[in-house]
């Protein structure tokens, strides 16, 4: 009864590591699909807890490769580079804003100088 127990609870987990192997392509795509819907409206805090779960998925996915097919390991490739190009893209704009931030401050920079006054426009 002891053996048929343990074989069962070894069947158990063996199902269950190789279920959660099978599931790491959908996981990955349902994270990017997640990121790429709501990134636009994103905070500091909120890219910072995606780039964690970002870096746990790549790090599953490094320590288990070989036992994707390849076509799992394209579609996952792809999902990481598309989730990296989100990243890319909401730095620029963040750069974007704070490059027009600075460039609607210009007038009252120089006006603060005495180089350019707003009622000589």
């Amino acid at each position: 009864m002891k053996r048929v127990t343990l074989f069962l609870m070894t069947a158990a987990l063996v199902l269950l590591a190789v279920s959660c192997k099978e599931t790491l392509p959908k996981r990955f795509d349902s994270f990017v699909n997640k990121v790429e819907k709501n990134c636009a409206s994103y905070s500091e805090e909120d890219w910072n807890k995606a780039n964690d779960q970002f870096s746990k998925l790549v790090d599953e996915f490094n320590e288990n490769k070989s036992s994707y097919s390849q076509e799992e390991q394209n579609q996952i490739n792809g999902d990481i580079a598309k989730y990296l190009g989100l990243v890319a893209k909401s730095g620029i704009n963040t750069a974007i804003d704070a490059v027009n931030g600075l460039i609607n401050q210009i007038p009252s920079f120089l006006e603060g100088l005495g180089l350019f006054n707003k009622d000589n426009e």
